[in-house]
C-alpha cells in the first residue's frame, strides 16, 4: 500500500520586522499550506519572534524581559490562531516557540492536531553554548503520534547529535522533522551531505523548515526548507524566497535490501538492519564518559566555553 503524506515546510525570510507582522506572515503561510493540501506543516525555530524589533529590545534589557515578551502558552493568541488553522484544514501544525510551563521556559515544538488539540511536544534537548541562559534543557526523546504518522522532532543544534534520530527510528518514528535557524558555515555540508544521508541511514523521510536570506540566490546559499524521501532524494526544496516548500512522501516506500548477495529476494532494509544491531556494544552512547575514557582532544573545546553547562535531567 501507499501512504502519501504532503509536508509543508515554511521558508521564513530572515529580516528584522515587527513581531506582529512576522506572526501574521506565518499564519498566512500556514493557511497557504492548508490550501495546498499539506497534512503536516512546520515552522522554523523561534520563527514567531526571531529577528523582530520587540524580541531584540527585550533581549537587550534582560533574559526575564525576553521571556515575558515572547514566551507563549496554549492560550496565547498566536497559538489559538494556529489551532484554528489546523481545525479549518484538518492538518497538523508544528510551531517552535519559547514556551512557558510551570514557571519554566523551553524551546518547544508544539504539535497541534487536526482538531486543534495538543498531540504532544518536543523540548530541545541539546542546547548550544549560552542557550541555557534563556531556556531549560528538554528531558524527553519520544516520537509524537499524529493521524499522519509518528513524528521524530529535532531543533537546530540537535542536528549535531545523530543519536537523537537513531532513537527516534528505534521507537518507530515515520517522519523526521528538523526546525532550525541558519547554520552559517555549516550550511553547505549539511544541505548537500548530512541531511540526505541522515534520511537514508534511518530509511525515513526527513523534512527541514528554516530561514532564507535576502538575495540568497545571488549568494548561492544552499540551505532552504526542504523535504527528502527515505532514499535521501530531494523531493522539494531549493526555494530561495519566503513561502511554503511542499513535498509528498510515501511512508510505505522504504528502501529495500537483498537478503543475500546471490538471493534476488528483497526485504525492508530498516527492519533488516534493526535485527542486526549489537546494543551490548554501544555502551558509550548511553553513559557520560569519564576523563579517562573521553577523547582528550575534546577537553580544550569544553574549557573554551565556561558558560556551557551540561544538562541536569
Amino acid at each position: 500500500m501507499a501512504r502519501p503524506i504532503t509536508l509543508g515546510m515554511v521558508n521564513v525570510l530572515h529580516r528584522n520586522q515587527p513581531m506582529q507582522e512576522r506572526r501574521e506572515r506565518l499564519l498566512h503561510w500556514v493557511e497557504e499550506a492548508g490550501r495546498r493540501g499539506c497534512q503536516i506543516v512546520a515552522l522554523p525555530e523561534f520563527a514567531d519572534h526571531h529577528v523582530t524589533h520587540e524580541a531584540g529590545e527585550a533581549h537587550r534589557q534582560s533574559i526575564d524581559e525576553l521571556r515575558r515578551v515572547v514566551g507563549l502558552t496554549w492560550d496565547a493568541p498566536f497559538i489559538k490562531s494556529l489551532r484554528e488553522s489546523a481545525r479549518k484544514h484538518g492538518m497538523v501544525v508544528i510551531p517552535d516557540v519559547l514556551w512557558l510551563e510551570g514557571g519554566r521556559p523551553y524551546n518547544r515544538c508544539v504539535v497541534i492536531g487536526p482538531e486543534g488539540e495538543r498531540l504532544g511536544h518536543y523540548d530541545k534537548v541539546h542546547l548550544a553554548p549560552e542557550e541555557q541562559k534563556t531556556v531549560d534543557f528538554g528531558a524527553k526523546l519520544e516520537p509524537v503520534a499524529t493521524p499522519f504518522g509518528k513524528l521524530g522532532l529535532l531543533v537546530c543544534y540537535d542536528i549535531n547529535f545523530p543519536e537523537i534520530t537513531r532513537c527516534y527510528e528505534l521507537q518507530g518514528a515515520e517522519i523526521l522533522i528538523w526546525t532550525t535557524m541558519r547554520q552559517c558555515e555549516s550550511e553547505e555540508i549539511l544541505y548537500r551531505a548530512v541531511l540526505p544521508a541522515r534520511a537514508y541511514e534511518h530509511k525515513l523521510p526527513f523534512a527541514v523548515t528554516t530561514y532564507v536570506t535576502p538575495n540568497q540566490h545571488l549568494n548561492m546559499k544552499p540551505m532552504t526548507s526542504a523535504v527528502f524521501n527515505a532514499l535521501g532524494q530531494l523531493v522539494a526544496g531549493s526555494m530561495t524566497c519566503e513561502g511554503v516548500v511542499a513535498g509528498t512522501v510515501d511512508l510505505d516506500a522504504r528502501p529495500l535490501l537483498r537478503r543475500a548477495w546471490a538471493n534476488p529476494q528483497f526485504v525492508d532494509a530498516s527492519r533488516y538492519f534493526a535485527r542486526q544491531r549489537h546494543p551490548e556494544l554501544y555502551g558509550p552512547l548511553t553513559r557520560r564518559l569519564g576523563a579517562d575514557e573521553a577523547n582528550p582532544a575534546l577537553e580544550p573545546t569544553v574549557a573554551e566555553y565556561p558558560d556551557f553547562a551540561a544538562p541536569k535531567i
